[in-house]
Parts: structure tokens; sequence; C-alpha cells
């Protein structure tokens, strides 16, 4: 009878221990830091960048995937969080970075929209890892929806360690990346598409 009383208390215990959440004060919470540095201007202005996402990236946990072990499960970290769901931190970012870091304009300007599709840290062995960012952008008038262009992105940047904060790290830089290479694309649009210009100049 007292062997089968200490093997349920053993056991009552144990699950104690392994269910208990950690404390708020114990989960790191990340975000995509300050931004620094102009952006390339295309030669029409943006007005307003907007990002949302699809409906898995809804929240602020930090995924990554062992893609060498079970390519298909989507997994997160117990003890780290982004400190708002993606979609608004990437916003925040390339809102700061592209509307704020452009020279001054005149005129009504355009609007970036942008469809965060994937953004998880993947991991091709244990010790080996990559931010993989995709992302559907279009350019439309500030009012209206008459797509103007759009182009699809997709980033991957290696973290400098395998763990969560080397995720971040990564993460950071793939924004850094996907606005880049958006001036491009931008740029792209400003000398093949004139009528786009002349509509975000209000020309």
């Amino acid at each position: 009878m007292y062997k089968i009383v200490s093997v349920f208390l053993s056991a009552f215990l144990l699950t104690g221990c392994v269910g208990n959440p950690p404390r708020q004060s114990e989960i790191a919470l990340y975000d995509l830091g300050d931004v620094s540095g102009a952006w390339a201007a295309p030669g029409f202005p943006i007005a307003a960048v907007e990002v949302s996402a699809s409906s898995w990236l809804d929240s602020s946990a930090q995924i990554y995937r062992l893609a060498y072990a079970d390519a298909l499960r989507r997994q997160s970290y117990t003890h780290s969080r982004w400190a708002a769901p993606p979609a608004e931190l990437l916003e925040r970012f390339l809102q700061r970075r592209i509307v704020f870091g452009q020279p001054d304009f005149t005129g009504p300007g355009c609007r970036l929209s942008l469809t965060l599709d994937e953004l998880e840290q993947r991991f091709d062995t244990q010790q080996t890892s990559k931010i993989v960012l995709e992302a559907r952008a279009t350019l439309l008038p500030l009012h209206g929806d008459a797509i103007l262009s759009k182009r699809s992105f997709l980033i991957q940047q290696p973290a400098s360690s395998p763990d969560a904060k080397g995720g971040v790290l990564a993460t950071r830089a793939a924004a850094d990346a996907l606005a880049g290479e958006m001036a491009q694309w931008l740029g792209s649009v400003a000398r093949e598409r004139p009528q786009a210009v002349a509509i975000c100049k209000g020309a």
C-alpha cells in the first residue's frame, strides 16, 4: 500500500513540475529593435505600409521547424516570444524604414500592402538554422484597390546560433533584406511603369 501511494505521489509531483508554465518574467520577449540607415527611395513616394499575416502566424509564438527530423511539424519556443504578432512587428519596422526613411516628398504617395505567408526558424541540422520569410507585396494607390504592381519575396537568412536569440537576430536581418529587395522592385516599377509613378505623385 505504501509503495502504491508513493508511486502516485511521485507521479503527481512530476506532473506538477512539468505542467507549470514559466512565469511571465521568465519568458524572453523580442522585437526587431531600432531602425537605422536610409532607405533607397524608388523615385516616387510611399505614404503607408500595411502588413497582414496568414492565420498560422496570428500569435506572438516564435516558430521553428526541425526540417531534418520532422519537416511537417511547426513548433514554438517555450521561453521565448515575440513582443507582438510578427505582422505587427514587421509593419512597424517597414513603416519606419520605408515611410520615414525616404526624403520629404510631395503628392499623395502610394501604399504597400504585404501579406506575410511564412516566418520561421528552419533547422537543416541540429546546429544550423536559417530564418525563412515569405511575403507577397502589392503596390496600391493611397486610396482605392487598383493594383499598380505586385511581387512575391522569399528571404532566407542564416542564423548565427541554433537558438531563439539566433533566430531573432536573423529575423531582423531578413526584415532589412526584405526592405532592400522591395526598394529594388519599386525602382524597376519607376523605370518601367511611368503611369504608376504619376499616380503616386498625383500628377
